[in-house]
């Protein structure tokens, strides 16, 4: 029986580690907005050697460069309230996690995210996306978030984090839901 192909999925943070994708024997996928955190002026020269790698990894069709669809898109923006990891992901960060459930869905090919970030996994757990870090340990468990005042302890949308509380004007933060404490 012949094994199933792989696609691995990579984060602005695997490429930062300086992996060198182009000795990668899989697909790889990653969005443009992801090349574009890697561009970024404040670390252009940081980061030169590792664009050279994406760039040539690029030319050759070791790495493709996707955006995904706004169906997915909208999908990880409703689950990520629900996880209550809306704020804490960026919109780049939403758009790898799209791209991911995008392929899992389309393709019959293994599917695996690598992040080395705790709410991008932790997403991932919620849409059953089979994940990874790397160098570091990833999630051990799945956390559905809420976004509270810890001040008057009233509970908030999770598009509020950051915002301030409107009962008595501390910052909004957010806790586990299962432990919460009164």
């Amino acid at each position: 029986m012949k094994k199933k192909a792989s696609i691995y999925i990579f984060d602005t943070n695997i490429f930062l580690t300086g992996i060198d994708i182009n000795l990668i024997d899989l697909e790889i996928y990653t969005t443009p907005s992801i090349i574009e955190e890697i561009k970024d002026h404040r670390y252009i020269e940081k980061n030169r050697n590792i664009l050279n790698k994406i760039n040539a990894a690029i030319e050759t069709k070791k790495l493709m460069v996707k955006n995904p669809e706004s169906k997915f898109i909208e999908k990880v923006r409703e689950i990520s309230k629900k996880t209550g990891d809306f704020k804490a992901l960026s919109d780049v960060d939403k758009e790898l996690i799209a791209l991911t459930l995008e392929l899992t869905e389309n393709s019959n090919k293994n599917v695996k995210m690598y992040s080395n970030d705790y709410s991008i996994e932790n997403v991932c757990s919620e849409l059953n996306i089979p994940f990874s870090s790397l160098y570091k340990d990833g999630i051990e468990s799945k956390i559905n978030w809420e976004v509270f005042c810890p001040h008057c302890k009233s509970i908030h949308e999770a598009e509020d984090l950051n915002k301030t509380c409107e009962i008595c004007g501390s910052k909004l933060k957010r806790r586990p839901k299962s432990n919460i404490i009164y």
